[in-house]
């Protein structure tokens, strides 16, 4: 298990995708962003770079010699992407504490906003530099923080837009960020959902994938289903 620091999500980015290129197929390929960081490393203490841009966190399983070789081509790999720092975990405690960095950063994220928009979408994993990028470009644009902590191993994104409820006219530019991501992750070549499926919030984005046929055959599907029920 190793962590990798860049200095944006973008060179964060360039590493998966040479990875991917490289045929390297880790057990675990997981990217946190500096807000992430910032928020799991107060939860935590673990020890993170909160100066860092992005993270990496990546492991291998396998036999012993196997993935030491495969560890030795990942931190050549991430070094020609402009990381900045590799860890490697020596005990099965260090392996833990990186982990726990990681699924805290969540709940984590309540300790620097007061709320935030989540959303899940995919996008080939040689396009995810482009992506973040235009991400960073899209919370410049619109003034909100774009917290981005996901599975970057299978292109699955999970931005976090943090707002203030309180503050007018916030949630409403969370919202707006939110459609402009899933559209990015459209014309990426990706979906409007990686993993968590199509509910009331997705729904509106449906027309940007598919054709009025497609969605009156899913609709006719849908009511057949019922029917059959």
């Amino acid at each position: 298990t190793m962590v990798a620091f860049f200095a944006d999500t973008g060179s964060a980015g360039d590493a998966v995708s040479a990875i991917v290129d490289a045929g390297i197929l880790p057990g675990a390929i997981e990217m946190m962003d500096q807000l992430s960081i910032e928020a799991a490393e107060q939860a935590t203490g673990a020890g993170g770079r909160v100066d860092a841009g992005a993270a990496l966190l990546i492991e291998l399983d396998g036999p012993r010699e196997e993935c030491l070789a495969g560890l030795e081509r990942l931190i050549d790999l991430c070094g020609q992407a402009g990381s900045l720092d590799v860890r490697i975990a020596q005990t099965d405690t260090e392996r833990d504490l990186i982990w726990r960095t990681r699924k805290a950063a969540f709940a984590a994220m309540g300790r620097i906003a007061s709320a935030y928009y989540v959303q899940d979408g995919v996008i080939p994993r040689t396009r995810l530099a482009e992506v973040l990028r235009e991400i960073d470009g899209l919370a410049q644009e619109y003034g909100v923080r774009v917290a981005n902590v996901f599975h970057a191993g299978d292109g699955n994104l999970h931005p976090l837009i943090c707002y203030d409820a309180a503050t007018e006219g916030e949630a409403e530019r969370a919202e707006k960020v939110s459609g402009l991501i899933m559209k990015a992750c459209v014309d990426a070549g990706g979906s409007i959902t990686g993993e968590h499926g199509v509910g009331v919030d997705k729904k509106m984005y449906m027309p940007s994938m598919f054709s009025e046929p497609d969605l009156d055959a899913f609709q006719r599907l849908r009511c057949a289903d019922r029917k059959s029920t």
